[in-house]
Formats: structure tokens, sequence, C-alpha cells
């Protein structure tokens, strides 16, 4: 019986050592692919700045009514202003996405303390925030690039020729998107029967010309990072590309994505246009009858007055005719 007490106490003892030890474990946070604090200024501890980031940054990655992976907001006033832009890759879902982006905004803030502007990224998503407005800006710095080491391409001309032609058209395609999406992803044979595989994307704020150019920028480094490369990435603010021999994307994420909703105010234009296109079919008619009933009234009133003018005339000339009498 004693022995048995001792046994379960072990047990018991064991059993708390372990979690214990579970406990005391620090959580590994994912490393950042990218990232650069930027260096144009800093903001106090515990101040209305720092406060509105860390709000600003919380209500992105909590945010479940946007589906689509890209994120502008903005919070607060004149100096304690910030501007975060997030985006995701076009071919995970809204859940992996939001999480992303939370491991990319803590791991951002622990590794750029105090810095009003910072800009970062994992293979999934990309968040970048400042003190000033970065909407509707083609900003090509700062830059990064990510690249396979192997290097293993025997044909590098044909190589090369293969990869730029892909992302020339891969960049045409996505810089035909719209507000929510402006992505694009292929691939291409290249020579000694090895085939790339490319995604590029850029942030939908920017214009479609905007868009290739800042990829079209974006390409024109690959000879500092990715020449002979069967694999890279190169990262702009608004705009990245990546290409690999092997098929790193989900190819069913390259339907085309559904048409934007009509926004209200075009809506409410196309009731009122069909609103209007029926009172005017609708009083056609009824001005016709009236105008129909107006002549008839006008000529029985004319027909009336001129009976009674004859009626009058005759009568008159009896009249005269007997007092002349």
């Amino acid at each position: 019986m004693a022995s048995s007490r001792l046994l379960f106490f072990l047990y018991f003892l064991l059993i708390q050592l372990v979690a214990l030890t579970k406990a005391q474990q620090p959580t590994v946070e994912p490393k950042m692919s990218y990232h650069d604090c930027v260096g144009k200024g800093n903001y106090t501890t515990n101040s209305p700045y720092q406060a509105n980031l860390n709000q600003l940054l919380t209500s992105i990655y909590t945010n479940t009514a946007i589906d689509y992976g890209f994120y502008d907001f903005s919070l607060g006033e004149n100096a304690d202003r910030v501007q975060a832009i997030a985006l995701c890759r076009p071919d995970i879902s809204p859940g992996v996405c939001r999480a992303c982006i939370r491991n990319a905004s803590d791991s951002l803030v622990r590794l750029c303390p105090n810095f009003v502007e910072a800009i970062g990224g994992l293979d999934n998503c990309m968040v970048r925030y400042a003190n000033r407005s970065i909407s509707n800006l083609m900003e090509k710095g700062p830059y990064f690039w990510v690249y396979d080491d192997r290097n293993n391409v025997s044909d590098v001309d044909g190589f090369n020729r293969s990869r730029m032609t892909l992302l020339g058209n891969l960049s045409d395609k996505a810089a035909r998107g719209d507000s929510r999406y402006k992505y694009a992803m292929d691939q291409i044979d290249a020579p000694n029967f090895q085939t790339i595989y490319a995604l590029v994307q850029c942030t939908p704020d920017l214009s479609a010309s905007e868009c290739r150019d800042c990829l079209y920028n974006a390409s024109g480094l690959i000879p500092q990072c990715c020449e002979a490369r069967q694999g890279g990435r190169v990262i702009y603010p608004s705009c990245n590309f990546w290409y690999e021999i092997d098929r790193f994307y989900d190819p069913s994420a390259n339907a085309p994505p559904p048409p934007l909703p009509p926004s209200p105010s075009s809506t409410s234009q196309g009731k009122k246009s069909n609103k209007s296109r029926t009172v005017i079919i609708a009083v056609v008619p009824v001005v016709s009858v009236i105008l129909i009933i107006c002549i008839c009234i006008f000529l029985r009133v004319r027909k009336q007055k001129e009976e009674f003018e004859g009626k009058f005339r005759g009568f008159s000339l009896m009249l005269a005719y007997f007092l002349k009498g």
C-alpha cells in the first residue's frame, strides 16, 4: 500500500515537472525574412503615438471584414497620426494572412523599438507603418532581396531570358487588377527542361502604370542578387516578385478574383435612372389624354358658340324686320 502511494506521488511529481518545464520554455517567434527600421525619427515610450501604433496594428490582424489580404489603416491626428499598410500573398487564406500580420507586427515593433517608421515581413506577408501618408505612393525603398542558395543553373543566359519574359508578362497582368488585388502567378518552360514558377504582386492602392513601373524596377535588381540563382525574391514597399524552379504557390488561387461589388453611389444612381424612365413613360400617356380632352372641350365650346352666334344673328334679323315694319 505504501509503495503504491509512493509511485503515485512520484508520477504526480513527474507530471508537474514536465508542465513546469513547458511553461518556462519561451515562445518561439517566427524569424523575420527582412526588416528595416528606416530611421526617420523616434517616438517616446508610453506616448500617444505608441498607443496609436499598437492599437492600429491590432485592428489590422483582428479585422475579419477584409478577406483579400490588403489593409490600409490610419489612426490619430497631427504628430500622433500613424498609418499602416499590410499585404499578404494572394494564395493564402484570410486566417493564415491575419496570423502572419500579427507575427510580423509583433516582431517589427520589437526589432524597431521607438522608431516611427519601419517595414518588414515574413514569407506570407509584409507590414509597414509610418508617421506620414504612405497610401497611393509608389515607393522603391528600402528594398530587400531573398535568394535560393542553389545556383546550379546550367544555361544562365537562357534561364534569365525565360525568367524576364515570365516576370514581364505577369507584371502586365498584375497591373490590370482592381483596388483589392494586383497580382499574377504563372510558369514558363526554361532551357534544359527546367520550369520557372513566379508570383508578382503590387499593393492595390497603386495605379496600373505605377504597379508596372514598380515591378519593372524591382526586376532590375536581379543582376545584383539572383543572376544565376534558381530562386529569388525582390521586395519593394509597393511591390514584390518571387520565382523558383519548384512550384511554391497554390495554383488554385490563380483564378480571376470576383468583380468588385457596385458602390452605393452607383447603385442609387442606377435606381434613380430607372425610376426616371418609369415616370417619363407614365407621364406621356397622361399628358396625351389630357391634351385630347382639352381639344374636345375646345371644339365643343367652339361649336356651341358658333351655334349660339348663328341663332342670335337670326333672332336679331327677325327683330329688326318687325321693328322696321
